[in-house]
């Protein structure tokens, strides 16, 4: 497993020329281009329309998160039992299709109705083990029915909740972690982050990781690289990233 690539840290471009990311990222982007060639359209930043690949920032997001699952879970097999993915907040969303056409059983999370909605009628006309739904873990921890999964993924998620809410938002998917389980997820991050809510610094990341329970799968420390970067087209004067964590709870 190429634990190194999964290490907690900002973005840098240069993380999807690592092995195991640049092969998930290679079969996001074909796939992408396949969703748009078959007219079916996926979200991004909560925008839903008919595309043919992502942004490079969004693919870091959502190649290291799937080269991650591929690398530590095992791919998924004919005949072995498909991973359980949480995701938290992608309704409709390029990585969330990925794993479902992939044979993975994904219980997507969005509050944002028409989202789900898609999600659901996607996954039907495919035949995928995916369901959308808007039950809010904000507002309310899981039901015990969902029981613990593989894995749970959340891309830039956290941003949009308010700041006192994260933590307990954090502990919530941590709980819903099997032993030997993931928890992945990026946010918006640094000093001139424009979102009100985003991450400022280690220290307040490393609060988060605390209200998990879970470890860093890398066993070091979140690391800023220091780079920023214009991620945002509505705020063309505005450098920030984004940060990632990749988290483990121990096996039974």
């Amino acid at each position: 497993m190429h634990v190194a690539e999964f290490e907690s840290k900002t973005y840098s471009p240069d993380d999807l020329a690592a092995p195991a990311t640049r092969q998930a990222a290679r079969a996001l982007r074909g796939f992408a281009w396949r969703l748009g060639l078959s007219a079916t359209p996926f979200a991004v930043n909560g925008f839903l329309r008919l595309r043919f690949c992502v942004p490079p920032h969004k693919l870091w997001e959502y190649a290291r998160g799937v080269a991650c699952l591929e690398q530590t879970l095992g791919r998924t097999a004919a005949g072995a039992a498909p991973w359980r993915v949480l995701d938290f907040g992608g309704g409709a969303t390029l990585p969330v299709y990925y794993l479902a056409a992939r044979g993975a059983d994904v219980l997507s999370l969005d509050v944002d109705h028409a989202l789900v909605e898609t999600t659901n009628a996607t996954a039907a006309a495919r035949g995928w083990r995916l369901r959308g739904s808007t039950y809010d873990l904000v507002q309310a921890p899981a039901p015990s029915e969902w029981g613990a999964f593989d894995a749970v993924l959340s891309f830039s998620v956290l941003e949009h909740l308010p700041k006192a809410r994260q933590p307990l938002v954090m502990a919530r998917l941590a709980a819903l972690v099997r032993p030997g389980g993931l928890l992945v997820l990026t946010f918006d991050y640094g000093e001139a982050a424009p979102k009100a809510e985003a991450l400022r610094d280690a220290g307040e990341v490393a609060r988060l990781v605390e209200a998990s329970g879970l470890e860093l799968l890398d066993g070091g420390h979140f690391r800023d690289t220091g780079e920023r970067f214009v991620l945002d087209r509505r705020h063309p004067d505005v450098r920030f990233t984004f940060g990632s964590l990749f988290l483990k709870r121990a096996p039974a």
